[in-house]
């Protein structure tokens, strides 16, 4: 008895800037030249669309962070003003609120 499969479907979140990125991208397209291959993967591209939704915000995270690194290099200060910047935006404030030590230590260890 054959059971119904969901279909698998896979995402990148993109949180650079959109100008030439697809809606979608495949491992052979992007990385080797189109060329066959035995395997091959679609990946759907998601982008900054609702500032609201918790994909949004993560991006609009990230791009204040890249913002932050810039300025201060991969310091914690960038880390700090990252999430300064981000609770007075109203940008994932609640979780930075509550897990920000946590945040600082992740970002750190990335940092490292």
């Amino acid at each position: 008895m054959a059971q119904d499969m969901p279909k698998p479907e896979l995402y990148v979140i993109y949180t650079g800037d959109r100008k030439s990125v697809p809606d979608t991208i495949t491992l052979r397209r992007e990385f080797f030249g189109g060329e066959k291959m035995a395997i091959d993967v679609e990946v759907n591209v998601l982008y900054q669309e609702n500032e609201t939704d918790i994909i949004g915000q993560y991006i609009i995270f990230c791009k204040v962070y890249n913002e932050q690194r810039k300025r201060y290099g991969n310091t914690k200060q960038a880390v700090t003003e990252t999430i300064q910047i981000c609770k007075n935006r109203n940008v994932l404030k609640e979780y930075l609120e509550r897990e920000e030590q946590e945040v600082v230590g992740i970002m750190m260890t990335l940092i490292v």
